[in-house]
């Protein structure tokens, strides 16, 4: 994750190679990208964008994901890393946008639903919440966050059907403010 600033906008790069999961490393990054931004008081904006124009963040790391304990363990006290990361995200002081051009699916859609706003390029962003064809859950506040902002019946489709929507779609259900052609979505 790469940080760059200039008059007040902070823009925060993701590049993780080869698709962007959301794993160790990238959740790494995202937690350094924070702590800088929540010390900064000169940036009101902070644009999260991709390096690879056909992934913001594709999804989590699947790898990662079944290398979790089958059997739930003790009862913890504070929030697992990526909810954390997450909630942290939310809780930023600047007004926090997702540039989104490419695959937001899964853990990517939930990074991009923890902040404030979110655009996507027509025709080339796609979203969705894939877990339960995968016989998990959208862990990492995709149930939450989907519910509050599109509604109980929407949230559903989305999660239970676990299709892919363009960015026209995604914006007529609330989850992204707007569609946008790709030459617009920059500026």
């Amino acid at each position: 994750v790469k940080i760059e600033r200039e008059s007040g906008v902070a823009w925060i790069t993701i590049d993780s190679p080869p698709i962007n999961l959301l794993g160790p490393a990238l959740i790494g990054g995202l937690a350094q990208a924070i702590e800088v931004l929540s010390a900064d008081d000169s940036t009101r904006v902070a644009v999260f964008r991709s390096a690879d124009p056909d992934f913001f963040i594709a999804h989590g790391d699947v790898e990662a994901i079944l290398a979790f304990p089958a059997e739930p363990g003790p009862p913890v006290e504070s929030l697992p890393i990526t909810h954390q990361i997450l909630e942290d995200l939310r809780r930023l002081p600047q007004v926090t946008i997702a540039q989104i051009e490419g695959m937001t699916r899964g853990g990517g859609s939930e990074v991009a639903l923890a902040l404030d706003m979110r655009f996507g390029a027509i025709g080339k962003a796609v979203f969705g919440q894939p877990e339960v064809a995968l016989g998990i859950l959208p862990g990492a506040g995709g149930t939450a966050r989907l519910t509050r902002m599109l509604g109980r019946g929407r949230a559903s489709e989305i999660i239970l059907g676990g299709d892919d929507f363009t960015a026209e779609e995604a914006a007529q259900y609330g989850w992204i403010n707007r569609a946008l052609p790709p030459a617009e979505l920059g500026p």
